[in-house]
């Protein structure tokens, strides 16, 4: 396994890494060392009135509190994204549904023509009847 020399508050570290995570190594040393820097361009911290361990103390809790906050994050979205996959398949159901409706309403709205057509027919007959009543009548 390779080893990876560098520098944190002056001192000189090394650490070994399996290949693959080389690049989380490198770039979790760069963020390190710049909220270091940070926290020394504060008065508070820079005038040798805090050790290096409470600066890495402070700094690793600074992270820690940026770790959680993202993990409560992820398991919100990954919540919202349960939520929206459930409103998702409601939806489709409903849309399911609607599709139903609408094909029992065709059938019905055929049916009604037909009734109409025959109720029509039968209208018409009744006339006739009626007709064929009267002229009988006053002959």
């Amino acid at each position: 396994m390779p080893f990876y020399k560098t520098k944190i508050l002056n001192r000189q570290i090394s650490l070994e890494y399996e290949k693959k995570d080389e690049s989380k190594i490198i770039d979790s040393i760069n963020l390190i060392n710049e909220k270091i820097d940070n926290k020394l361009q504060n008065p508070k911290y820079s005038n040798g009135k805090i050790s290096d361990t409470i600066l890495l103390s402070l700094l690793s809790i600074e992270l820690q509190a940026e770790l959680l906050e993202k993990i409560n994050i992820q398991k919100s979205s990954e919540i919202n994204d349960a939520k929206n996959e459930e409103y998702l398949k409601n939806n489709l159901e409903l849309k399911d549904k609607v599709l139903k409706l609408q094909n029992e309403k065709k059938i019905l709205e055929n049916e009604k023509l037909k009734l109409d057509q025959e109720f029509d027919e039968i209208n018409k007959k009744v006339e006739e009847l009626i007709d064929i009543i009267k002229n009988s009548y006053y002959e």
